[in-house]
């Protein structure tokens, strides 16, 4: 069989080089097209060498892993891994999906060359597949997130403050990670509405008063739950959160105690859906004090 090293090295670098960009696409990280041509390269080039000399599963984890290495030269091991992870993903995925085409047609072949297995694609079928091995990998991702259902995203959480209480629908937010700089706690931010039922009129109302340093009305009760939340948001790098630390809270029939409340000024919904936003590491919290509880019943 003839192998024309051009041809297998063009082929090969169009078919890296779009799997190394989906995979940043996928993964959400920003690489120049200079590091994924230059990635596609070097993939190309192991291709020809192949032919040549015979490889081995462990040259291609190599391979694989300095691919991945030059689009993304992370130090964080956690998201390397989850980026070489995505893109055996996208590679079994288009190939598989070429394979198929190409046996539905009978459209590929089987030679050896110099003991090296070749699987002959034409340019088209492998072009088709993996144009369907992208689209099949999208609908997944799509269908996926359909199975987030509103039970997911929405929860109803009671708020002890004092001897009072009240319930708020909340919004998980996965960017909510506002934290007590003190104690290090999950802080929820809730509507100043919301907390009506729960927190006296007058701190609601002085809220600018009370950042300020001032005490008007009467909070003295309040004094020592009343804390300061630091934050940063877009256009606002500096800014401070009145928050009140509750007795509890619950969610999902769970108890977590001295939650700090935010009070936030304005509403998160021009239609009202929900008025609070609660962080995931609170509810992992939740799950861990679930689980403890769970384990000292036994």
């Amino acid at each position: 069989m003839i192998v024309y090293a051009d041809i297998v090295f063009i082929e090969n670098l169009i078919i890296n080089y779009v799997i190394l960009y989906v995979t940043t696409l996928l993964k959400k990280i920003k690489v120049s097209y200079f590091r994924i041509l230059l990635s596609a390269i070097c993939g190309s080039v192991y291709a020809i060498v192949s032919i040549i000399v015979s490889d081995n599963i462990i040259s291609k984890i190599i391979l694989s892993i300095v691919m991945i290495f030059i689009i993304y030269p992370t130090k964080d091991i956690r998201k390397f891994l989850e980026t070489l992870a995505i893109f055996y993903l996208v590679s079994i995925t288009t190939g598989g999906a070429s394979i198929a085409i190409s046996y539905l047609v009978n459209g590929y072949k089987i030679n050896t060359v110099n003991g090296a297995t070749i699987v002959d694609f034409p340019i088209l079928f492998s072009s088709i597949g993996l144009i369907l091995g992208i689209i099949l990998i999208k609908i997944t991702i799509n269908n996926v997130k359909s199975k987030i259902t509103q039970k997911n995203i929405f929860y109803d959480i009671e708020v002890f403050i004092g001897n009072k209480r009240t319930k708020i629908k909340a919004l998980l937010d996965t960017g909510n990670m506002l934290k007590d700089p003190i104690s290090q706690k999950p802080v929820i931010v809730a509507t100043k509405r919301s907390l009506k039922n729960v927190i006296p009129q007058e701190i609601l109302e002085d809220i600018k008063n009370i950042l300020g340093g001032d005490r008007l009305g009467d909070i003295k009760p309040f004094e020592n739950r009343i804390k300061v939340i630091p934050f940063k948001s877009l256009g606002n790098e500096h800014g401070m959160l009145i928050g009140i630390k509750s007795n509890k809270i619950i969610v999902d029939n769970n108890e977590i105690k001295d939650v700090i409340i935010g009070i936030y000024e304005k509403e998160f919904s021009r239609r009202k859906r929900y008025d609070a936003l609660i962080g995931i590491d609170l509810l992992y919290e939740e799950e861990c004090n679930y689980e403890f509880n769970r384990k000292i019943k036994k």
